[in-house]
This record gives C-alpha cells, structure tokens and sequence, in this order.
C-alpha cells in the first residue's frame, strides 16, 4: 500500500508539473501577442525573425519580460486555486522584514557577475576596441525588464515548483529536479551550450538554497536580478544567449572562461563563483541566525 500511495504522489506531481508548464506557456503566448505586434509595426527584419523576441530592443524586450511575469503569475494563481494552496508556501512573503535577505541577494549578484567581468578583463579574455561608455533610457527598460525576468523565474522554478515537490520529503528531490527543470527552460536558448546547462543547474541549486532557508523568495530574486542586470545591460555580455543593448561593449574570446556567444553562463568562471556562493549565503545565514539569537 505503502508503494502505491508513492506512486500516486509522484503521478500527481508529474501531472502538476506539465499541467503548469502548458498553462504558462499558453498563457505568455496570449500576453506576448502586443510585443509581437511592437515588434512588428517597429522592424524592418522578415516576419520569421520579429518571432524570435529579443532585448535588442527594449521596448519589445520590456513588453515580454512584462507577458513572461504575468502568464506566470497567473498560472500560479489558478494552479494554487485548483490545487487549494496559499500563495504564502510561494515565498512571496514578508518584504519588510526580509529587507536584508533582499539587499544581500542584489549585493552578491552584482558582486558575483562584476568579479567575472574583472577577471576576464584582467586576462584579456574580454577587450575594448575603443573605451566608449553607452548611456541611454534603455538602461531603465532593461532594469524593469529583469525585474520582471527574476520576479517570474523565482516565482514559478523556486516558489512554485518546490512547493509541488515538498510532499516527497526528499531534499535531494526537490533540489536537483527544481534545478534540473529550470535549466532545461534554457536549452533551446541561442548559442546554448553543455557548461551553460550544467551551471545553470548549479545556480538553480543555490537558488533554491536560499529560498529553502528563508522560505522566502528574495533573496534569489535579489541575485537572479543584479546578476542579470549587471551581466547584460552594464558589462556588456550575452545574457544566456539573449543580446541586450549595454553600457560597455567589449569584444569577447570565445573561450571556456567567457562562455562565448552564450555568456558568461557557459564559462568554468561562473561554475568557480557559483560554488563561492553557496559558502557566502551560508556565512550570511548563520551571520543572521546568530543576530537574531543575541536580540531575543
């Protein structure tokens, strides 16, 4: 009985699973239709390439981010109603008393890309033709897109699919598939390659390392969204396959340290500073824990 009643869990978890995926990709293919039109209306290219959505240009880049955050929010809305779950298992809980966990996750992302961006630069795996800093309001645009990029992405791999996978009781479960799934919304990226994958599986891992041990979303949310930000739109890197218009632009080697044409994802730099990571959160963590014990 014991084993049946396994088997009937993990079915109905399977069945979640693709259930959501389906619905939120319906759903961002409905909300996606005015960046289509945008892009469109706007661009010059052949109908076959305004379909492939890209933060070339910020204002489509902004209206997609925008359909991605929303299709989620509502998939998760409606699965959570079927299913009689509280959005509060989500993690979208308690901002002002997370403030730190925020603040701490946006620090480490901006730090972790930049000391890519250093190390790189230092070892001449990135150059510059010519030093020329580009200011324009599609900075801001690229800001609030990858808000809306990491409020989607942590709400939906992290939030919601490890809230489905808690009934197993298995930590090695609800890690490795949460991470394992999120890495494969990745594989048909332009340019994707196998480190890409791998280290996307490593920085799902952490991610759901921090969403465990605060039950609370932001701090990924913090670090989904300065790495992202700071990769593309400031230091001028592919953001796992996608162009961004950017501060710098420096010429970058296609090495196993740059990760080439996908960015910095598929380079063995990230895998070395995501590892680093795991060992930072912990510090933070227990840094935390220890505070809160001394003001009790």
């Amino acid at each position: 009985m014991e084993g049946k009643s396994k088997l009937r869990m993990v079915g109905g978890i399977i069945i979640k699973l693709v259930i959501s995926l389906i619905l939120m990709l319906v759903l961002t293919t409905i909300l996606s239709i005015p960046a289509l039109i945008y892009a469109i209306v706007t661009s010059d290219a052949p109908l076959e390439a305004v379909a492939d959505l890209s933060l070339d240009d910020p204002i489509t880049g902004l209206l997609s981010g925008a359909a991605s955050f929303f299709g989620v929010l509502l998939t998760v809305l409606i699965m959570t109603k079927f299913n009689k779950q509280a959005m509060r298992a989500m993690g979208w809980t308690d901002f002002w008393k997370s403030k730190r966990e925020l603040g701490f996750g946006l620090i480490l992302g901006f730090a972790s890309i930049t000391i890519v961006f250093l190390i790189l630069w230092a070892t001449g795996q990135i150059y510059f033709d010519h030093f020329e800093l580009n200011f324009s309001w599609s900075l801001l645009l690229g800001l609030i897109t990858f808000i809306f990029v990491a409020l989607n992405e942590e709400l939906f791999f992290r939030g919601y699919i490890i809230s489905i996978l808690r009934p197993t009781h298995s930590k090695i479960v609800i890690y490795i598939v949460s991470a394992v799934i999120f890495s494969c919304a990745h594989i048909l990226n332009d340019n994707v390659k196998p480190l890409g994958l791998i280290n996307i599986v490593l920085i799902g891992l952490l991610f759901a390392y921090m969403f465990l041990k605060t039950n609370r979303l932001w701090m990924p949310m913090g670090y989904h969204l300065t790495w992202n930000f700071f990769q593309g739109n400031v230091w001028g890197f592919q953001v796992s396959g996608t162009n961004t218009s950017s501060i710098f632009q420096p010429k970058i080697h296609d090495t196993i340290l740059t990760g080439g044409a996908f960015g910095p994802e598929a380079g063995i730099l990230t895998t070395v500073i995501i590892i680093a990571g795991f060992f930072v959160t912990k510090f933070f963590l227990q840094t935390e824990k220890e505070g809160l014990i001394k003001e009790i």
